[in-house]
């Protein structure tokens, strides 16, 4: 699988989150539907560009909002199955998106912060801007997928989501 991005996407963007976006675990959630009309890879991408266009207005760490945010759902398996814990999949799905994150890639402390927090006010309370940044913008996407309105990248096919040819 890879990921096919319009020129009018930034390359400053893309430079923060290429790893990511080059990663074929990270890739495989485009097999998850996410609130209803939407997949979770589309949903994280969205998340991620959202998060990073923010950040970058305020003057705040965009990189780690950019890569938090892309990563806040990494969770390759159903949401609709039961927990390993039982905990609701609100609860749980952000500490597993912070040990799938870790497992693959270097995190700093605010992009951990920003991921376990993103769920507020189901979770915790976010701790710094780019968690409080992550925390809207997964609120907007997921209120504009829910309503089933395309947003950031998902709009007029500027990122396409394509399996590789053997």
């Amino acid at each position: 699988m890879e990921i096919l991005v319009s020129e009018e996407i930034s390359q400053d963007y893309l430079a923060e989150v290429q790893s990511i976006l080059a990663d074929q675990e990270f890739l495989s959630l485009s097999q998850y539907v996410h609130h209803k009309w939407t997949n979770r890879l589309m949903h994280s991408i969205n998340v991620s560009y959202l998060s990073w266009k923010i950040a970058r207005k305020l003057g705040c760490d965009e990189k780690a909002a950019a890569r938090a945010g892309l990563l806040h759902d990494f969770c390759p398996y159903d949401f609709n199955k039961k927990t390993p814990t039982g905990e609701h999949q609100a609860f749980f799905h952000p500490k597993a998106a912070v040990v799938n994150s870790q497992q693959r890639f270097d995190l700093s402390q605010r992009e951990v912060n920003a991921i376990l927090t993103h769920m507020f006010p189901l979770g915790s309370v976010p701790t710094n801007r780019e968690a409080w940044i992550i925390t809207l913008a997964d609120k907007i996407c997921a209120t504009m997928e829910l309503c089933h309105v395309a947003i950031a990248l998902a709009r007029r096919n500027r990122v396409v989501v394509v399996p590789v040819s053997a």
